[in-house]
């Protein structure tokens, strides 16, 4: 039997050890890992092979730092992404979900986290074609602004063309493709490239 490859993350160690003995009484479950904190879970997501990462939105640093380690994981790797925690705002689940999750399950609920954690690796999550929708939605808002020729700097870019190769590419000089990366910097309020492509592809939660 395969098995469902699930990463932990939760400030609250005795919540985490409660949950790795629970989950693992699931033959088709297997907990690889865990982290406590945004920046550990962030390091170890690229290391671990994961298929769903059950996590706390509540972390130490911040209130909701569990969404901002989950835009990370999600502009670095595709994985699935369940929300567990005790709060229950409508505006933090939204933000969850634009931050990449997939799908959300309080902390109360525990006893039906092995079916979420299913439903999340089966792509059966009810809100999961909705969010594809809407994240495509988000990034067409965000890049309204921008003219085609801008527009088209910017998916270079985001493929992880440098400024050179963007010239070359574009055949235009070093010196223009500068003045269109510097516009497309202050419409987007970014100070680097590569911001604007963290902040697009996170839907705004990460703002460098």
């Amino acid at each position: 039997m395969s098995q469902i490859k699930v990463f932990l993350v939760d400030d609250d160690p005795e919540w985490l050890g409660m949950m790795k003995i629970f989950l693992e009484n699931f033959p088709d479950i297997t907990v690889v890992g865990a982290a406590a904190t945004r920046d550990e879970a962030v390091i170890m997501a690229q290391t671990l092979d994961i298929d769903v990462i059950l996590m706390d939105i509540n972390l130490t640093e911040t209130r909701y730092d569990g969404i901002y380690a989950a835009a990370e994981i999600c502009r670095l790797k595709t994985v699935k992404i369940l929300m567990l925690t005790s709060l229950n705002e409508e505006d933090v689940i939204l933000n969850s979900f634009i931050a990449g999750a997939v799908n959300y399950i309080p902390k109360s609920n525990y006893l039906e986290v092995p079916e979420a954690i299913r439903a999340t690796y089966l792509n059966r999550s009810p809100v999961e074609i909705a969010l594809r929708d809407y994240s495509r939605l988000k990034k067409t808002e965000q890049l309204l602004n921008l003219t085609p020729s801008e527009l088209e700097i910017y998916s270079l870019a985001e493929q992880g063309y440098n400024q050179a190769q963007i010239s070359q590419c574009l055949q235009k000089s070093e010196q223009t493709i500068k003045n269109q990366i510097g516009v497309i910097l202050k419409k987007l309020d970014v100070k680097h490239l590569k911001d604007a492509i963290i902040k697009v592809k996170t839907k705004g939660i990460i703002k460098k």
